[in-house]
């Protein structure tokens, strides 16, 4: 390792202070004293993801302290500040403490900031500096009351700054499922819930509550609750925590779907979503967060068989009505609570006593960092938090006014215009009113540009970045991105990853309503259906490439987007450029598991196929035929690809022709006629030859090589196999990889030779695991518990048969039967072994594999 110099003053910079260790280097800054508790647990927290804790106190006693902190910054890789009442000690020479410049000079790391509250006597330098923390967007800032909160905090934060900073440790951890932390992001910090918290944990991890609904009013705080459980129980799942939300599900018969795309499931037309889910999660300890279920409240029945067959399963709901379910426990979600109007108290007792008051002084202070709670303005603040209820999502739209209004000029806004608004809303429940005519203050509130803007984000599902909504304003003169920055301003929009903007629910719903009172509804949804349109159509030369991965990722964020869009287009009778999106998408419905979706899809563009011409007709039925292809409707499968092949054919289009040809191949070497099997592969080469379809070749090669060696000749079985492996890495196909990895151990095993068919199935099971293709890893997985079984291994054959079926849905394996020969089986059934083991040896054997997890699966498959 390179040494790093620490650039030190005095009788020591010339030196390397060096720190005890040279791992990963996590710097604590803090008081000593007044945070020991903290620190201790700051240490617990590191040491459990086996990095290094680098603290003043470890040694280097012989150098000057501002020497020791420096040269140990110099050579750390990442920033923890703990902060409480203290400034921390001022050199007789120094003009800030070394608390301070501990934080001035770690600026080039990632720093993670943790604020203990309340802090009463907080020195005022020091809340000096925790303004300036508040102000940088690259600091990562949180609050905590206790050690053992702050333990859990830090040990989060660096496991996922770990995976955004560090590819190879990402690299090593992808789609562990014990690891996986899928809710979202919070961008500010959770307010006055700590009680609900604490209760609610033990529930879960106390009590064993299997299904837990978070019930209340939207706006009430239910999702922000909802993911902080998710946050302090994670340790207690395994197999992780995943996050469904039902906003997108549309109707109770899409529900499945989208449980099975938050599990990255492959799904199948053949195959009802929930019996994917239900078998992917029967021996799962996962924790699921359900969102927004009041959507889709007649799918509860379906939850509720989904967690009788999944008892290791937890469902955390939330929802404005409980779901009524025998094992259902409810929790109702209060609002905040505010002062009553008796209230006597000093401005600093108020903010601690009353969270309501609290959330309102820290968004207040988000939104303009002079604002303070004060003498003037106490009586206005207490006002507003009672006139809004308590209610978060209220009080944090109101306190977003505040670098344009002060407190008393809310207030008095708040009580003239929202008793105008509600004369029409008295059929909806108290707070539900208050946060609809929040809403609606917030929104005439706003400029009449970014009003205009308001409403159009109502055409978006699942968020949108600056070119979406540009795209759907193009019509207008104004500057869309002074009016985005209106709406992120008045808290109705907040940024997301990945340069995108997104609105909670309720404001979503809002935004929709103002967009249907507007005269340009339609021509608004035609600009977003044409911008995603053309997102596809950008996208679509990338795919299958190298650079795929990236551009799977940029459409999936879009999935939600590109599906109204498909929508709208079928719905205003425009099938053709329906049909477009999804040419260009298919492998993101491929290879992300969104099968049902695209044969709803392609079921109604063919019912408007009239209006198609040949060419794209052709596609439509390529699509189709692959659709009932893996969902094993094989006779349907036949037809469509026969048609597509006419059509094709007469429209001069070699790429679906091609698409046609090769599972009609595929066909005829199920029916062991070989020989017209290698003539339609043959056929179907040449045209994605033609056409430089590079994954269409590598799969090729794969399936013409399996034909050569059942007719015998092993040479050309041997070189196009090769050749399979060889297109697939040169183009970055994985899918074509896995085809070629798994065949030619197929191959391998039929003519005996074990070690090579090991070595290929390894190879083909860690790129499944790296690209997180749950049913491949499930199918080489058998593989191997076949090829343990034939050498005799009982126990490790049942091991690893036992974790395959933890990973394999019946939608997989239906789906990898499309792609890949059947396995040459040489060893005993699971009834052999079970007699050969023994009931108690067999089951203790069963109920290890299916505990095995991914890398301890991919770990018992390595050895030889």
């Amino acid at each position: 390792m390179t040494d790093v110099r620490a650039d030190v003053t005095g009788g020591t910079s010339d030196r390397v202070i060096l720190t005890p260790d040279q791992r990963v280097r996590v710097f604590v800054s803090s008081t000593l004293t007044e945070l020991a508790a903290e620190r201790e647990a700051v240490r617990e927290a590191v040491e459990r993801l086996h990095l290094l804790t680098v603290m003043f106190e470890a040694g280097a006693r012989p150098h000057a302290p501002r020497d020791v902190y420096r040269s140990y910054l110099a050579q750390s890789q990442i920033f923890v500040g703990i902060y409480d009442e203290s400034y921390g000690w001022v050199g007789p020479d120094s003009a800030i403490s070394g608390l301070a410049d501990e934080y001035r000079l770690a600026r080039g790391l990632p720093r993670l900031v943790y604020v203990k509250e309340p802090a009463p006597a907080r020195d005022p330098r020091l809340a000096d500096l925790l303004a300036d923390v508040e102000a940088d967007i690259n600091v990562v800032r949180r609050r905590f009351r206790s050690p053992d909160e702050l333990r859990g905090l830090v040990e989060r934060d660096l496991a996922a700054l770990l995976s955004q900073r560090f590819h190879q440790t990402r690299q090593a951890r992808a789609g562990e499922p014990g690891e996986v932390l899928h809710v979202p992001l919070a961008r500010t910090p959770l307010v006055g819930r700590e009680h609900e918290l604490d209760l609610l944990s033990s529930r879960l991890t106390q009590d064993r509550v299997q299904l837990l609904t978070l019930a209340g009013p939207g706006g009430v705080g239910k999702t922000r609750l909802a993911t902080a459980l998710a946050e302090r129980v994670a340790s207690g799942y395994p197999d992780g925590v995943r996050f469904v939300d039902l906003a997108t599900a549309g109707s109770v018969d899409n529900v499945g779907d989208v449980f099975a795309r938050a599990l990255r499931l492959r799904t199948s037309d053949g195959v009802g979503s929930f019996d994917d889910v239900e078998s992917f999660l029967r021996s799962k300890r996962m924790l699921l967060v359900v969102d927004n279920f009041e959507h889709v409240a007649g799918a509860a029945p379906g939850l509720a068989a989904l967690l009788r067959a999944a008892p290791g399963v937890t469902a955390v709901v939330t929802s404005r009505a409980p779901l009524r379910l025998s094992d259902e426990r409810v929790y109702r979600v209060p609002p905040l609570r505010s002062a009553p109007k008796s209230t006597r108290f000093d401005v600093a007792t108020l903010t601690q006593r009353f969270s309501a008051v609290r959330l309102f002084v820290d968004r207040a202070r988000a939104a303009d960092r002079r604002f303070a709670l004060t003498d003037d303005n106490v009586e206005a603040v207490l006002e507003i938090t009672r006139r809004l209820g308590g209610v978060p999502l209220a009080i944090e739209l109101a306190a977003a006014r505040v670098p344009l209004l002060p407190p008393m000029a809310i207030a008095a806004l708040l009580d003239d215009q929202l008793s105008l608004l509600t004369g029409g809303q008295r059929d909806l429940p108290a707070r539900q009113r208050t946060v609809r005519d929040t809403l609606a203050w917030s929104y005439r509130l706003l400029p009449p540009d970014a009003q205009k803007l308001f409403a159009r984000t109502g055409v978006f599902t699942g968020g949108f970045d600056l070119a979406a909504i540009e795209a759907v304003c193009a019509d207008e003169s104004f500057d869309v991105f002074a009016a985005l920055e209106s709406l992120v301003d008045a808290a109705l929009v907040e940024p997301d990853d990945h340069d995108r903007f997104r609105m909670v629910d309720s404001v979503r719903l809002y935004a929709l309503e103002r967009l249907g009172a507007d005269d340009d509804v339609t021509a608004a949804r035609d600009r977003h259906a044409a911008h995603f349109l053309d997102a596809a159509l950008r996208a679509a030369p990338y795919l299958n490439t190298v650079d795929s991965p990236v551009w799977l990722d940029r459409l999936d964020r879009e999935h939600a987007n590109l599906g109204a869009a498909t929508e709208w287009f079928l719905d205003s009778g425009r099938p053709a450029d329906a049909l477009r999106i999804g040419w260009a998408i298919w492998p993101l419905w491929w290879q992300r598991g969104y099968v049902d979706e695209a044969a709803r899809v392609v079921s109604r563009i063919l019912d408007g196929a009239d209006q198609l011409s040949p060419k794209l007709h052709g596609r439509a039925l390529v699509a189709s035929g692959a659709m009932a292809l893996v969902s094993g409707q094989d006779a349907q499968a036949r037809i469509d690809f026969e048609r597509a092949r006419e059509l094709a054919r007469v429209a001069d289009d070699p790429v679906t022709e091609a698409r046609a040809l090769g599972p009609l191949g595929s066909f005829a070497s199920r029916d062991g006629d070989h020989e017209r099997a290698g003539r339609l592969l043959r056929e179907a080469y040449e045209l994605a030859l033609s056409g430089d379809e590079q994954w269409l070749i590598s799969l090729f090669h794969s399936r013409i090589g399996m034909i050569a060696f059942r007719q015998g000749d092993r040479a050309a079985a041997g070189r196009h196999l090769d050749d399979a492996v060889r297109v697939s890495a040169q183009g970055g196909d994985e899918l074509g990889m896995v085809v070629a990895r798994y065949t030619s151990a197929a191959v391998r095993s039929a003519d005996g030779d074990g070690a090579g068919a090991h070595d290929s199935l390894l190879a083909g099971l860690r790129l499944a695991a790296r690209s997180g293709d749950q049913a491949s890893v499930g199918l080489f997985l058998a593989a191997f518990a076949d090829l343990a079984g034939a050498d005799g291994r009982l126990v490790r054959a049942v091991r690893l048969a036992a974790a395959a079926g933890s990973f394999q849905t019946p939608s997989s394996k239906l789906w990898m039967r499309a792609y890949v020969p059947p396995w040459p089986v040489a060893g005993p059934d699971l009834a052999t072994m079970r007699a050969g083991l023994g009931d108690d040896r067999f089951d203790r054997a069963w109920r290890e594999g299916e505990r095995l997890g991914l890398r301890g699966a991919i770990d018992e498959a390595a050895q030889e």
